[in-house]
Order: structure tokens, then C-alpha cells, then sequence
């Protein structure tokens, strides 16, 4: 049975961010409070936020909303948005801030903890503050999905926050706000988006039409990455990956599965998620390859525009590593300076994720160990 969800209203387009004003008289905002990060600050994206409203807006900033989101990045914003009576909430960044907006709006308004609510999300009603998001990066997709990860500490695994009520009530997704995005994010948050592509295609529920937005990123990924990461004033390419990347959003929607699970694994470090789950990637391509019935991973290979056969597999995970090494992204875990041991550890952390819900195929045990020790290098 087809499950068919709906996405939030988005603008898209260079120049959509001159819709915000418009939206925020909508829903009668007048005090909203924009969280951020001190570099989205320092690089002037923030001033272009700030300009596009009207001077007299009694406009509150919280910038230090960290590159992982945590329990204490949240509360302290909380605190700014009661101090300067807000009514709503502006995310305007990559995945760390946007999931923490997904928080915020929730102790906004409930008279619970935020530790409460990670471990009760049935607590979690529709009497949440309002929340427009407006996306940095091109890949978390975070903009539109109805959850995130929160750490209760900066190097703790993450908790889930997962509610229809904290999807965003409306995106702007404008490419010019990605443009000082540099190479290394460029790149990193760019196969995110790749990975929310595949692996919400590969998903074991069915929606036909995001299956083919689903597809649709993956083409708009393999063609204007490079161009992306290799020149960033490249405005072609950087609409094609933001529009990629609100399309890995949408294939969220239909569920993840390994990669996304390993990515939880390893996200007990201050590793950048986005890297995690490219490093992950070509390891659960090749454990798919050959076992997943029908033509899933074919389709995926001919979106990539590679062969379609027996191998597909095997193909899309050499294709993800020669990729990831072409725009300068990690082969391993380990090159990216994760020093954990405890391999059991990860391979339970793996097998007791929530992600592993909707893989097409579940990896028991043995077979997360290779795919661990694979990822790990």
C-alpha cells in the first residue's frame, strides 16, 4: 500500500527569500527569532536575511547553535526567544540548525523539558511555536522533514525528535543563500543529499511519486556536484543541488535504512554527518548488491548513469568512491579521525537503530560487522 505524506508549502528560486516578509505577516509574526551559527554570521548570509525584512521588525538573533545540534544549543535558545517575547522561528542554516528549530518549537510552547520530550515524542502536540526554515547547505534536507537529531551532549549519540508537528510550517529554499558555502560543505552536504535519494528510494514503503523525486535528485546530484564544489559562484549548479537536496528531503519521507543507521554510529564524535553517511554509503551498496528483489538498485545505477545489471550495486558504491575522492571527501571513518574501538559496540549501536525499519534488507549481526569494519578502514 502506497503511503502518500505531504510536504510543507516551499518557495524555491533565487530571490524567494523576498517572500518572507509576506509569510511572516501570514501568520501574524512580528517578534520572530532567528537561530543560527556565528558563521553564517560572520559570512554575511545572516545580513542578507535581515535585509530582506522590514527595518522596524523587532527581529532577536540566537547564533550559537553548534555544527551538531545539542540539548544545550536549544535551551539557550529558548532562552533568548522568552527573553525577547517571540512569537516565532526562523532556522536559517544547514542540518544543525534547522533540527534544532525542530526542538525549539516544540519547548516553545510545552511546559516539558527537551529531554523529556526526546525520550515521550508522544508528548509532542500541535501547539508548537511557528517555524520557517531557510536552508544553507544543499543536502540535509532538513528543511521539510518531520524530524532530527538532537545529542544530549556534544560527542553523545543523538536522539530522535520525530513528530508530524515539528515538520516546518514553510520553506525558503533560495540557492543564494548557499553560495559562500565553501568546497568541503559544498561537497560533503551535497552526497548527503544523494543518500536521502537512494536510500529513501531503496526504502521498503512504497510511494511512486516520490520514488521518481527521488530519482530525479540522484540525477541532479551526479550531474552538478563537481560543478558545485569546484566553482561556488556556479549559480546553475548551486539551484540544481539546493533543488537535489529538497528532493532528498522529500524522499525522507518514504524512510532511510544502513547508511543513515552507521551514520548514528559514528555520530558519537564531532564528526560532520554529511561525511559520515558518503563514507558509509559504498560499503551497503555493495552488501545490497545482487539481493534487493526487483530493479531498485537498476534504476538507481541508470539514474547515476551507469550500467544496469547484476552489479548495479557494486557500481554505485565504486561510483560513490570515485566520486567522494574526485571532490575531496574521506574514503574511511578513520580518516576522518574517528578513534573509537569497540566494534561490538558499534555493531549493536548499528543493529538497534531505528533506521533499520525501513531498509529493503535488515543486516543482521555478522553482516553489520563487515560493513562496520568496512566503513571504519
Amino acid at each position: 500500500m502506497a503511503s502518500i505524506l505531504n510536504f510543507p508549502p516551499i518557495h524555491f528560486d533565487f530571490g524567494a527569500i523576498k517572500e518572507l516578509t509576506l509569510e511572516l505577516d501570514k501568520r501574524k509574526i512580528d517578534r520572530p527569532l532567528v537561530i543560527t551559527d556565528q558563521g553564517i554570521v560572520k559570512h554575511g548570509v545572516y545580513r542578507k536575511l535581515r535585509d530582506a525584512l522590514p527595518d522596524d521588525m523587532a527581529v532577536s538573533l540566537f547564533d550559537k547553535i553548534p555544527e551538531n545540534p545539542t540539548i544545550l544549543g536549544v535551551e539557550q535558545a529558548l532562552e533568548v526567544y522568552k527573553k525577547n517575547s517571540c512569537n516565532g522561528i526562523i532556522g536559517l542554516g544547514g542540518g544543525s540548525v534547522l533540527d534544532s528549530g525542530k526542538a525549539l518549537r516544540v519547548i516553545a510552547t510545552h511546559d516539558i523539558s527537551l529531554i523529556d520530550v526526546l525520550g515521550n515524542l508522544d508528548k509532542i502536540t500541535a501547539n508548537v511555536a511557528p517555524y520557517i526554515t531557510i536552508p544553507t547547505t544543499a543536502g540535509t534536507g532538513a528543511e521539510i522533514t518531520p524530524g532530527g537529531g538532537i545529542h544530549p551532549e556534544p560527542n553523545a549519540p543523538a536522539l530522535a525528535i520525530r513528530s508530524i508537528h515539528v515538520r516546518p510550517d514553510l520553506a525558503i529554499c533560495d540557492p543564494e543563500f548557499t553560495m559562500t558555502l565553501p568546497p568541503r560543505l559544498t561537497a560533503a552536504t551535497g552526497m548527503d543529499a544523494l543518500t536521502h535519494c537512494v536510500e529513501g528510494f531503496l526504502s521498503n514503503n512504497s510511494n511512486p511519486p516520490t520514488e521518481a523525486i527521488a530519482l530525479d535528485g540522484t540525477r541532479r546530484v551526479i550531474n552538478f556536484i563537481d560543478r558545485a564544489v569546484t566553482d561556488g559562484d556556479d549559480r546553475e549548479a548551486r539551484s540544481e543541488m539546493s533543488m537535489a537536496a529538497l528532493e532528498g528531503g522529500m524522499a525522507i519521507y518514504m524512510g532511510l535504512g544502513p547508511i543513515h543507521a552507521l551514520s548514528m554510529t559514528f555520530g558519537n564524535s564531532p564528526l560532520h554527518h554529511g561525511t559520515l553517511v558518503t563514507v558509509a554509503m559504498p560499503a551497503v551498496m555493495r552488501f545490497y548488491n545482487d539481493r534487493i528483489k526487483g530493479n531498485a538498485l537498476e534504476r538507481i545505477a541508470e539514474a547515476m548513469g551507469l550500467t544496469a545489471d547484476k552489479e548495479s550495486g557494486n557500481r554505485i558504491a565504486d561510483a560513490v568512491a570515485e566520486i567522494n575522492a574526485k571532490i575531496g571527501l574521506p574514503s574511511t571513518v578513520r580518516e576522518m579521525g574517528y578513534d573509537k574501538t569497540d566494534i561490538g559496540q558499534m555493531v549493536q549501536d548499528s543493529c538497534e537503530s531505528h533506521f533499520n525499519f525501513s531498509a529493503p534488507i535488515r543486516p543482521n549481526a555478522d553482516e553489520y560487522e563487515k560493513i562496520v569494519i568496512e566503513v571504519l578502514g
